[in-house]
């Protein structure tokens, strides 16, 4: 409270006193008793409002009053009376100590109140990350923490990793800070910055920092058991997470058995049956001759290929693949790879002639068409299917939109692993698992980063970004 505040306080308490001793003097008189009554509910009343100093204040004002109106010889401070000293300390001393209580219920009202608001806002915090079911919860418990108290800056330094999750934009709230405290196990505060140490059981795993608001020992302590939770279920996230990666991985080596299996013996079968035709049983006319040699040429065509795509994998996988980088218009390229598919008029492109871009165009060229192929073919052939790309935040976002199955939600972040097909399209469409992967490879290359997502309505939309020159 600002002194000006104090101080207005204290002259509406004087206002009072004067106004109540007016009216039981000059307007409606009355007997001593009934002014004390009176004047001990005035002193309640600005305790109850106030709190003790304004409400002893008031007793001293009410005391004097009193005294110079009301207690003979009125119009003058003393007493004649001894008795009346008697009845003018009983009163003095009664409206002090009925003012303490009063103000001493205020404080515990207050206490009471601000205590709740602490649950509160503890409740409303560990519900949250209760119900959160992401293996980033330790990013999520800071920002919702900061919502919820209030705060400016929040910031959390792991022991383990020495990694600083949330914002260090106060100076107090330092990465050397950070790690001290969590070294030391000792505490430190500034005017409305702390950091405390996080323990999980007997042992210090980090420290959390904050600023913008001062809180209470119990708040800053549940806050950092909070997050000390929260990081240990992000932690038993990620091995769950691990588990069921490793429980797939089997499950993906019966995929590559299969994929390898059908994509290679497949095309050998096709080219030994017309081999062995042309060997064994000679045709009798041109057009039969014609028709098995040209069964021949596409199978060896479809078996180059996947041989190709493996080869190609390996070489992006390894880090051994050389990029040519050259500034030149992302358009170009989409056409290029426009002119290799069927059926032109199913594609709508909407990608700006002038949005540039620095990268090798061949492997942009090649991860580009891998999309559109995948695109073309699990989408239905008679829905359209559009590519578009714009500058976003300092990069070219690229996406290739289609209206076909979509993809499974537990198999988003498993579309782009080696020889994984989608369980919607892996009957309906052919192919080895590998073009999505090689597409996400090149642009890795690139120091970008690919996804794939469900469209609303039905689809899926892949997309990548890479910086713009």
């Amino acid at each position: 409270m600002t002194a000006t505040k104090a101080a207005l306080r204290y002259l509406a308490c004087l206002a009072c006193v004067s106004i109540l001793v007016w009216i039981c003097h000059a307007i409606v008189p009355v007997n001593a008793t009934t002014v004390a009554l009176a004047m001990l509910l005035l002193v309640l009343g600005i305790a109850t409002r106030w709190g003790l100093g304004e409400a002893i204040f008031t007793s001293v004002a009410c005391m004097l009053g009193f005294n110079y109106f009301f207690l003979p010889p009125l119009g003058t401070l003393t007493i004649s009376d001894p008795q009346n000293w008697v009845a003018l300390c009983a009163f003095l001393v009664s409206a002090i100590i009925a003012s303490q209580l009063s103000a001493r219920a205020k404080s515990r009202t207050e206490e009471a109140s601000a205590r709740r608001g602490e649950i509160e806002r503890l409740y409303q915090l560990s519900r949250a990350l209760l119900l959160e079911e992401t293996s980033d919860i330790t990013r999520i418990a800071l920002l919702r923490a900061g919502d919820i108290f209030g705060l400016r800056n929040i910031a959390f330094y792991d022991a383990d990793s020495k990694h600083i999750h949330g914002s260090l934009e106060e100076p107090f709230l330092s990465e050397s800070e950070l790690a001290r405290v969590a070294a030391s196990n000792e505490p430190a505060t500034g005017k409305d910055c702390a950091i405390v140490p996080v323990r999980l059981g007997t042992r210090t795993i980090g420290a959390l920092g904050f600023s913008g608001r001062k809180l209470t020992v119990p708040e800053r302590d549940s806050l950092a058991n909070l997050i000390a939770i929260s990081l240990e279920r992000s932690r038993a996230l990620d091995r769950a997470t691990a588990a069921e990666a490793a429980r797939r991985g089997e499950k993906l080596k019966t995929f590559l058995l299969d994929g390898i299996a059908h994509d290679l013996k497949t095309p050998l079968t096709a080219i030994k049956t017309c081999v062995s035709t042309l060997i064994t049983i000679p045709p009798r006319t041109q057009e039969e001759r014609a028709e098995l040699l040209g069964i021949i040429d596409e199978e060896t065509d479809h078996l180059q290929r996947t041989i190709t795509e493996a080869i190609q994998l390996a070489r992006i996988e390894s880090g051994k693949v050389a990029l040519e980088r050259h500034v030149f218009r992302i358009r170009d390229v989409t056409d290029r790879v426009l002119l290799t598919v069927g059926d032109r008029q199913r594609f709508q492109v909407s990608v700006p002639p002038d949005l540039t871009v620095s990268a090798d165009a061949g492997l942009l060229e090649q991860a580009i068409k891998q999309l559109v192929e995948n695109a073309s073919k699990y989408a239905p052939g008679s829905k359209p299917i559009e590519i578009a790309a714009r500058s976003e935040n300092g990069s070219m976002l690229f996406q290739v939109l289609d209206r076909g199955l979509g993809i499974s939600p537990n198999e988003l972040s498993l579309i782009f692993g080696k020889f994984y097909r989608g369980s919607r399209g892996r009957n309906s469409a052919e192919g080895t698992g590998i073009g999505l992967a090689i597409a996400k490879g090149i642009v890795d290359a690139h120091g970008g980063s690919m996804w794939a997502e469900n469209r609303p309505g039905g689809g899926a939309i892949f997309s990548f970004q890479l910086p713009i020159p």
